[in-house]
């Protein structure tokens, strides 16, 4: 289960975002079945990798996240889970904004002969430069982002569901 750094596809929800000056990311790891969008975010937000990150959040007095939001966003019933706040959405993608950070949060899933789940950010610019903490926590920022992505795929095939496909 190799985590690939790859290119933003073209019809992306984060593709408006890739206009040469924000930092845009995308992760790609492939997966032995198509999985839904609705279990792909669930998996991802409930990884203990990213509990952390929602305990993190919630000690420095971000708003407190929990199984519900993570289903309700999951599940289009929500459109908020902890500091994201849902941008756009289609069926097979999420676009997720961070209140009041220049940070945008997209997951998608690609079905087909190669299905794969992809994570990736975007990163806005101010004046055409990054904010200096961002750019100073991108080396950070890609471990974390290939960990993310690896731990929830882990998860998406320990699903009985799933993994007998």
């Amino acid at each position: 289960m190799a985590v690939q750094r790859a290119p933003v596809p073209a019809d992306a929800l984060i593709s408006g975002y890739a206009n040469g000056s924000n930092h845009v990311d995308a992760y790609r790891v492939a997966v032995p079945a198509t999985v839904p969008l609705s279990e792909y975010i669930t998996a991802f937000f409930q990884t203990p990798l990213f509990r952390m990150e929602r305990t993190l959040l919630s000690a420095i007095g971000r708003v407190p996240s929990d199984a519900d939001q993570i289903e309700a966003l999951a599940l289009g019933k929500g459109s908020e889970m902890a500091a994201w706040k849902e941008e756009a959405r289609t069926e097979t993608e999420i676009l997720l904004a961070v209140s009041g950070a220049p940070i945008r949060t997209w997951l998608s899933t690609e079905g087909g002969a190669q299905p794969a789940l992809w994570f990736g950010s975007v990163a806005l610019t101010h004046n055409g430069k990054l904010p200096f903490a961002v750019s100073a926590l991108m080396p950070v920022h890609a471990l974390y982002s290939r960990m993310l992505l690896a731990s929830a795929a882990r998860a998406l095939r320990a699903a009985p569901h799933l993994s007998a496909r």
